[in-house]
């Protein structure tokens, strides 16, 4: 390391980095604009290179040798947040922030039990949390600001380390009144031209059509709706069906209207819930318990199961 370089001048240029702005950063750190600048100035000259343009209009962007010496502050900042959490594990607590990121429909079952987890067995342990649609978690993973991350296995991009904590079959949501919830189960075939009510949510769009243009057709959207419950209620009173990727929930609406859900006989690519880690990402003590925790406590979130033919 450059002798003149030091943990907290690498620490507020990661937050210049991650806010994009050093106003934004400046607030996050309680400090002034015109000192983060002076700290940012002093941490340039001691690398000999610039690292940051400011421009007033649009914001901080990083230089090319920017963008390579980030990454590596990173790894710094982590390596000396594991050794702070090691001396804690072998004095017996767990102290330190942990960010987790969850996809904004998985939320509801992954983030209330590892909160109630972490504040009942490691009070010390402050989790932040962010619920977002699986396009922003993967960037902040990307970026180094999420710690882990909860997501479908078909969201997880290419070259970020993760595990499987428990497995989802898609299923099919119907009205009882439904004249298609007669069956048990449902081929996708049976689905086409049937009216649809699909969740606004990139990601969730995409994993449904590429679900149906696997039985050779597109879905017949009939609405797009960005919230869970008005999908459910809209469902529930027979506008159409929708196709739930993970854990179907209660069977009843906000107003009571039942639903019904149907496995589908098809063979779909399987579709996990995975604990994914940023790129490069070391694990500390607070990641290896989040990990041992949702292999414990996940599992019964599964929903795959065995397929019965109807006679």
């Amino acid at each position: 390391m450059f002798p003149n370089v030091t943990l907290r001048q690498m620490e507020y240029f990661v937050a210049v980095a991650d806010n994009e702005t050093v106003a934004a950063a400046a607030d996050q750190l309680f400090l002034t604009p015109s000192a983060l600048s002076l700290a940012l100035g002093t941490l340039e000259k001691a690398v000999g290179a610039k690292l940051l343009v400011r421009q007033r209009a649009k914001g901080t962007y990083l230089t090319a040798t920017g963008k390579e010496l980030v990454v590596h502050a990173r790894q710094i900042l982590a390596a000396t947040e594991n050794f702070e959490s090691a001396v804690e594990m072998i004095r017996g607590e767990l102290v330190g922030p942990l960010r987790v990121g969850c996809f904004e429909t998985l939320s509801p079952w992954v983030i209330p039990p590892i909160l109630e987890f972490f504040s009942r067995s490691h009070p010390r342990v402050s989790v932040e949390v962010l619920e977002a649609s699986s396009e922003e978690i993967q960037d902040r993973l990307e970026r180094g600001q999420l710690d882990a991350a909860f997501m479908f296995q078909l969201q997880v991009p290419p070259g970020l380390e993760s595990v499987g904590v428990a497995e989802f079959r898609p299923q099919v949501m119907l009205s009882p009144a439904h004249p298609l919830a007669v069956h048990e189960n449902l081929s996708l075939e049976q689905l086409e031209g049937e009216d649809a009510i699909l969740l606004n949510l990139t990601s969730a769009l995409n994993l449904v059509n590429s679900i149906m243009m696997s039985a050779g057709f597109t879905p017949n959207v009939r609405w797009k709706v960005r919230n869970v419950d008005t999908l459910r209620s809209l469902v529930a009173h027979g506008f159409g069906y929708n196709i739930v990727l993970g854990r179907p929930g209660r069977s009843d609406t906000h107003d009571g209207r039942p639903l019904t859900f149907r496995h589908i006989s098809n063979e779909l690519p399987e579709n996990s819930l995975q604990l994914v880690l940023p790129r490069g990402a070391s694990r500390n003590a607070r990641i290896e318990v989040l990990e041992e925790f949702a292999l414990s406590e996940f599992p019964k979130l599964s929903t795959r199961s065995t397929v019965r033919k109807e006679d």
